[in-house]
């Protein structure tokens, strides 16, 4: 079984995060007062996988310079 990055857990919660909205889904994920649904949490998500992937970047660029 290959390895869960994290890059690919974000990818597989934001596919499910697009099913729950395309479902008209109600699931709340944290309290009545805040409702955060699939849609409020998508678009953090989507942002925690970019920040990962600019992380990814930057680690890469740093590795070139110190070889």
């Amino acid at each position: 079984m290959p390895e869960l990055t994290t890059e690919a857990a974000l990818t597989i919660l934001i596919n499910w995060l697009q099913d729950n909205i395309s479902c008209d889904s109600d699931i709340i994920f944290d309290n009545d007062e805040d409702n955060t649904d699939s849609a409020a949490l998508l678009l953090w998500i989507e942002q925690a996988l970019q920040d990962v992937r600019d992380l990814h970047h930057l680690r890469l660029l740093q590795q070139a310079r110190t070889n």
